[in-house]
C-alpha cells in the first residue's frame, strides 16, 4: 500500500509554489523591461505619415535621425480582416491577415531573412511609443534608398548602371529561391513579389513587406515559380515595353536556375490542384484581363517558350 511521505504530501504545493513563482518571475522581467524602455510620445502622429497603404507607416524623429513607426491596426474594418485571414487560411495556404499576427510574422520572416544574409531593417524593440495598442504596432529603421520600381525605368541612370543593379537583384533572387528550396522554408518566399518592396541603398539591396507568407513547407519550389512570375508582372507594369524585353532577355541569362524558371509555367496552367488548374484554364479563356500581353498567363507562356516547353 502507498502511503505518502512528508515530501510526497507537500508536492502538490510545491508545484503551485513553482507555478506561482514562474510568474512572479515572468512579470518581473516585463516590468524591469517596461522601466528600461524608451519611452514616445506624440500629441499629433497624423503630422508624420509617410504612407498609408491599409497600414499607417509614419516617419518619426528619433535618436538624432529618423525612424518609421508601423501601426498594424490598418483603416479596413474587422470584418473584412476576418475574412482576409479566411481567405489566407484556408484557400491561400498563407498567414493569418489580423494585426497582431502579422507583425509577428513580419518580424518572425525578418529574423529568417536577415539570418540567411538578406539586408532587411532593423527593429528597435527597447521602444515603447505611448497610446498604441501593445503588439500592434513596431518601430524601425528608416532606410533612405531608392525602391526598384521607380530606379529601374529612370532614364537618367545609363541602361548599363540600371542593369547591373537588376544583376545584383537576380543573384540575390535565386540564392534565397535556392535556400527556400534546400531548406523547405516558405518564409523565404515573397509572398508579395513586387519591385515596390525592393530597394537599392549604396551598393546593397533592402528588402521589406513581410507581413503574410506562406505555411505550407511542400512544394516550395511552386511558390518559387509564382514568386517569379509575380516579379515579372511587377517588372511589365511599371517599365515600357522595349526596355522590359530588354530585362526579361537579363533574367534569362542571369537568373542562374534554370529549373526554377521552366517551372513557372506549370506552376501557371498545369496547378497540382485539378480544381485551381480548372479555373486558371477557364479565366485564361473568357476573361479579357488575362489574355493581356502581360498577364500573368501571357507572361508564363512566355517562359515557357524561351526554356523550350510545351505551353497551353
Amino acid at each position: 500500500m502507498y502511503v505518502k511521505t512528508d515530501a510526497a504530501a507537500r508536492a502538490p504545493q510545491d508545484f503551485v509554489m513553482l507555478l506561482f513563482a514562474a510568474r512572479v518571475t515572468r512579470a518581473t522581467a516585463a516590468f524591469r523591461l517596461s522601466c528600461t524602455m524608451e519611452r514616445l510620445r506624440f500629441d499629433n502622429l497624423d503630422a508624420y505619415l509617410l504612407v498609408r497603404n491599409g497600414n499607417y507607416l509614419y516617419k518619426i524623429p528619433f535618436r538624432d535621425g529618423w525612424a518609421v513607426l508601423k501601426l498594424y491596426y490598418d483603416s479596413r474594418p474587422w470584418i473584412e480582416r476576418l475574412y482576409k485571414t479566411f481567405d489566407n487560411i484556408v484557400f491561400q495556404r498563407q498567414t493569418s491577415f489580423m494585426p497582431k499576427a502579422r507583425l509577428r510574422n513580419e518580424q518572425l520572416s525578418m529574423q529568417i531573412w536577415r539570418e540567411a544574409g538578406f539586408r532587411v531593417f532593423d527593429i528597435y524593440r527597447d521602444v515603447c511609443v505611448e497610446g498604441l495598442p501593445e503588439g500592434g504596432y513596431a518601430l524601425y529603421e528608416y532606410v533612405e534608398g531608392r525602391h526598384l520600381h521607380r530606379l529601374l525605368p529612370d532614364a537618367s541612370l545609363s541602361l548599363e548602371q540600371r542593369l547591373d543593379i537588376y544583376r545584383r537583384f537576380l543573384r540575390e533572387w535565386c540564392r534565397r529561391h535556392d535556400l527556400a528550396v534546400a531548406h523547405s522554408e516558405p518564409r523565404l518566399i515573397h509572398e508579395n513579389g513586387d519591385f515596390k518592396h525592393v530597394m537599392e541603398r549604396q551598393g546593397e539591396l533592402v528588402w521589406f513587406d513581410f507581413e503574410v507568407s506562406f505555411r505550407s513547407r511542400s512544394h516550395v519550389e511552386d511558390l518559387v515559380a509564382r514568386e517569379i512570375l509575380a516579379y515579372l508582372k511587377s517588372l511589365a507594369q511599371f517599365v515600357p515595353p522595349p526596355l522590359f524585353d530588354l530585362f526579361f532577355e537579363e533574367t534569362l541569362r542571369s537568373y542562374s536556375r534554370s529549373e526554377w524558371l521552366a517551372h513557372v509555367c506549370g506552376v501557371a496552367f498545369r496547378n497540382r490542384n485539378w480544381l485551381v488548374r480548372l479555373a486558371r484554364r477557364l479565366d485564361y479563356r473568357f476573361s479579357r484581363r488575362a489574355r493581356q500581353p502581360h498577364s500573368k498567363y501571357n507572361l508564363a507562356i512566355r517562359v515557357g517558350k524561351a526554356m523550350g516547353i510545351p505551353v497551353p
